[in-house]
């Protein structure tokens, strides 16, 4: 029995912390659209591991030269400085706490470096996202209880609607470009099948961000299966795709809903989805006026929205619902140059390595999280917040 225990131990001590460390990159990726403690966990103990076997103080030199250190700096940072002048301390602190996240992109980029298994992750993330789109189906079907009365799955309540979509896009398009890769039949099966499956969510979950993210990144997913450039042949089978999406009910109905809701608007009606937001847009552009260059201060706009939003029964919100704008109502023009610099980064990196699996996700990924922030602060729900973290990190691997 002793031997044993010490052969075990033995191979334990023999791993190394690289190894570790991506098992839990692995293990965050997979549970990402399954549950935020999973992914906590797994979080936790990376950086432990990080911590423990001395790579924190290793790791910093190569981070320091990825070229994402300052971008990633400044939106570590900016929370805490603008604590300093938030009008709600207590709320200010939790969300300057989640600023941990960031260390995760510190975290990533050495070990990711020469691995010849590095894009694994993202197979972790396409299985953890079908199993989730699978029991999405079955609630969908009354096969499985609701969560949060939405057949989202095992999604949190904060992300079952703008953030599920989005994340079920980027699944469609990287299953894409994994079927242009495939070397077999069996493979290309696969893939599609994964990306019938992710479709069918989008279908009723109702995020109309996912809706435009499939619509404006068809052409890409097009591209991957036909495995041509053929513009005309893109173009009909963009539509053919598009087209297939709005033969749902949900679809149907969540389109209209954006007239009716801009009538009602112009009627002087704020309570719809859109009316909200743009009456939120209106008053976030009146403190940025008012506060251009410091901000209004960590988790300051739930204070500015509820002295300026007129009616008291509309109700009560802690962001804008769009990521440029929260972040410069919160730092200023500081935070909104630091957060277009990190997407412009990551852009740039990703559109030059499209061959690589981990270039393509990074451009990609960056796109959908773009596209979702016009009309909700996507940097802030638990799975967009974290992935964004290590897709930064993933970004400072590629090569300039």
């Amino acid at each position: 029995m002793s031997t044993t225990r010490e052969t075990t131990a033995a191979r334990l001590k023999n791993i190394a912390p690289d190894d570790l460390i991506y098992a839990g990159l692995c293990g965050m990726f997979f549970f990402i659209t399954l549950g935020n403690s999973p992914v906590e966990i797994c979080g936790v103990f990376i950086l432990g591991i990080w911590t423990v076997s001395g790579r924190i103080i290793t790791d910093i030199p190569s981070w320091l030269r990825s070229g994402m250190a300052l971008p990633v700096s400044a939106l570590f940072l900016l929370p805490w400085i603008g604590l300093t002048y938030s009008p709600s301390l207590p709320e200010g602190f939790r969300v300057a706490s989640k600023t941990y996240f960031w260390f995760y992109s510190v975290a990533v980029v050495s070990v990711l470096r020469g691995r010849k298994d590095r894009e694994m992750f993202l197979k972790f993330f396409l299985a953890g996202l079908a199993i989730n789109s699978l029991i999405s189906i079955l609630q969908y079907a009354g096969a499985v209880p609701l969560k949060h009365g939405l057949p989202s799955g095992l999604m949190g309540i904060s992300s079952p609607w703008i953030t599920y979509s989005l994340l079920l896009t980027l699944g469609i398009v990287i299953a894409s470009f994994y079927y242009k890769r495939a070397g077999s039949a069996s493979e290309r099966t696969l893939y599609i099948l994964a990306m019938l499956l992710y479709l069918v969510p989008i279908g009723f979950v109702g995020g109309r961000s996912g809706y435009l993210a499939f619509a404006l990144l068809s052409p890409l997913v097009i591209g991957n299966l036909i495995g041509r450039r053929h513009f005309l042949a893109i173009a009909g089978g963009s539509i053919l795709a598009v087209s297939l999406l709005l033969v749902s009910p949900v679809v149907q109905s969540r389109l209209a809903k954006v007239q009716e809701d801009l009538t009602l608007y112009q009627q002087g009606t704020v309570y719809t989805s859109i009316g909200l937001r743009l009456h939120m847009w209106k008053i976030t552009l009146s403190a940025i006026k008012e506060h251009p260059f410091a901000g209004i201060g960590t988790a300051g706009f739930k204070r500015t929205w509820e002295e300026r939003k007129g009616d008291p029964a509309l109700p009560t919100y802690d962001h804008p619902h769009n990521s440029f704008l929260y972040v410069m109502v919160s730092f200023g023009i500081t935070g909104l140059v630091a957060l277009c610099w990190l997407f412009f980064i990551m852009l740039k990196r990703g559109w030059r390595q499209m061959d690589s699996a981990p270039g393509f996700s990074v451009f990609v990924f960056t796109v959908v999280l773009i596209i979702g922030s016009l009309t909700d602060t996507q940097i802030q729900p638990f799975p967009t917040a974290t992935a964004l973290a290590l897709f930064a990190g993933v970004a400072g691997t590629l090569e300039v």
